[in-house]
């Protein structure tokens, strides 16, 4: 945290929220995987036509979460980077610009956790579906 001392007190704001958003990316990525795997848990289930549709249009929205979650942390490390380039005097700190980099990453970010949730939703009723029918098959 060193870096940031050097910062204005908005600039050292904003570089504490993107280590927070940095970490919100982090578990987004732990909980990504944990949907893939539920995915390849049910999938065989998920195969019957009653699902095909639907598991395609949710497999689908998760690669495009996938997408705007690797599109953003990139983002989000331009800006990280920029802070501690200012931070270390190698450029001037241009607060205006920051202020609009943090408002655009802001909204991105909120944008992906309204993203995750519907499909986490999606994709929680999809696979209790198939769960249901494969115990009222098997009773």
């Amino acid at each position: 945290m060193e870096t940031a001392l050097s910062l204005s007190s908005r600039s050292q704001q904003s570089y504490v929220l993107c280590r927070h958003w940095e970490s919100d990316l982090e578990f987004f990525k732990i909980e990504t995987a944990f949907l893939h795997r539920l995915l390849d848990d049910y999938f065989v289930r998920l195969l019957s036509p009653e699902f095909t549709d639907k598991l395609r249009e949710t497999s689908k929205k998760l690669f495009e979460l996938e997408k705007d979650e690797n599109s953003l942390r990139q983002q989000l490390t331009a800006h990280m980077k920029q802070l501690e380039l200012t931070a270390e005097n190698v450029i001037s700190e241009d607060i205006e610009k920051l202020a609009d980099e943090q408002a655009t990453l802001e909204s991105l970010l909120f944008k992906l956790i309204n993203e995750y949730r519907t499909v986490k939703k999606e994709m929680f009723a999809l696979v209790e579906k198939a769960r249901r029918e494969k115990k009222l098959i098997t009773q």
